[in-house]
């Protein structure tokens, strides 16, 4: 088997995963608008704030744990103990009876969900470099991406019809099946030469210090992609479903144009960086996620927000594989995967306590609130970004 083919299958084991997880994260959240009106679990706002974050001080402290102990260990195994907690934990999920059942099976899944990021990106990182690096990020990316797009396009529509149990059924179902097809797919995809070469690089334990030093630069750019991730996630179906009255299909529907738009933009990240570099690529997406933020904050034009919901999937899904090949360039290859893991707990960080300031800011001054803080924080993170390229700080060239 040549390198190229090697290397395909292994993107392509990293991208079905990350299409899973991400596609599964998001389930339950799809379907907070038909448990909040029928006071099914859900009371008010903030108590989707308090789900998420008290999925966010587990989730944080399993990827700490996973970027410690995962380093000079086979990645594939890992992806597919991944699929396996989120499955198990969806279809529990279904046997809810009280929020604190709903709190417990949602730590769980977030348990499982904790290990794709320093394990999978880790793993292209270690795998790709130069432009195949941003072209493989790139894939992976939209392979989540279109996850997302799967399980939002389909949640409403099933819930609606068959009950809210029936996405966490089927995508419970899915991972389940993932877990023998992503290692079937990954089988070969690393040689006991690579495997000694990378247990060579990791013998050194890493530094936490040195990883969090090295990327401390994108920690702004990170905290914007998680409050966006987190608002958009949580609040946008109750934003449609309760503030312009659309059924949990026109929801569904209308998320699914924001993430098909996400799902393009990160398959051409790649072209788009070759031709306009990643700093003016980042700075004209942070620029979109303001509009866009704003337009939904005060727009009641249908037209006018499923045009805002397509700009914030074009900008914000190219932020990822921007950040994400920015540390990938910066942090040393020994630190790299504990890097990714606090990144991505750095990431969880500003998507769930914004979502819990976002729960509590909607219940007191109405469900547009959070969207008017995310185009605030984007005009703050345009001049931060503006600073750090400007005194060459990254993009030098």
């Amino acid at each position: 088997m040549t390198i190229e083919k090697v290397k395909k299958r292994l993107l392509a084991t990293v991208s079905l995963h990350h299409a899973f997880n991400d596609g599964s994260s998001v389930t339950l959240p799809a379907i907070f608008p038909i448990l909040y009106k029928k006071q099914l679990l859900i009371l008010n706002y903030s108590a989707i704030g308090n789900i998420i974050l008290s999925g966010m001080i587990v989730a944080i402290a399993a990827q700490a744990l996973v970027g410690h102990y995962v380093r000079p260990r086979h990645s594939r195994y890992f992806l597919a103990l991944d699929a396996l907690i989120v499955g198990v934990s969806l279809l529990l999920m279904t046997l809810a009876a009280n929020f604190g059942m709903l709190v417990l099976f949602f730590i769980g899944m977030r348990i499982g969900t904790s290990i794709y990021h320093p394990v999978g990106i880790s793993w292209v990182s270690h795998s790709f470099r130069g432009k195949a690096l941003d072209r493989a990020m790139g894939t992976q990316s939209a392979f989540g991406n279109i996850g997302v797009l799967l399980a939002f396009t389909s949640t409403g529509f099933l819930a609606h019809t068959f009950g809210w149990k029936m996405p966490l059924y089927i995508w419970g179902t899915a991972n389940l099946l993932a877990v023998p097809v992503g290692l079937l797919l990954s089988r070969g995809t690393v040689s006991s030469v690579d495997i000694a070469e990378q247990k060579e690089v990791e013998k050194n334990p890493a530094s936490w210090f040195l990883a969090f030093r090295q990327l401390g630069i994108f920690i702004p750019l990170t905290l914007l992609g998680g409050l966006a991730w987190g608002i958009m996630i949580y609040y946008s179906p109750s934003l449609l479903n309760h503030k312009l009255s659309l059924s949990m299909s026109h929801t569904g529907m209308i998320l699914g144009y924001w993430m098909s738009a996400g799902t393009i933009a990160a398959l051409l990240y790649g072209k788009i960086t070759s031709l306009i570099g990643r700093c003016k690529t980042v700075l004209t997406s942070i620029t979109a996620i303001a509009l866009g933020a704003f337009i939904l904050a005060y727009g009641t034009n249908l037209a006018a927000v499923i045009t805002a919901f397509v700009l914030l999937g074009l900008a914000l899904f190219t932020i990822y594989p921007a950040t994400i090949s920015f540390i990938s360039s910066t942090v040393g290859e020994r630190n790299r995967t504990v890097g990714f893991a606090i990144n991505a707990n750095i990431a969880i960080i500003g998507n769930s306590v914004f979502a819990k300031i976002s729960g509590n800011i909607s219940d007191s001054f109405g469900i547009q609130s959070p969207f008017i803080l995310l185009g605030a924080a984007s005009i703050s993170m345009i001049l931060y970004m503006s600073y750090i390229i400007k005194s060459g700080r990254v993009c030098p060239d």
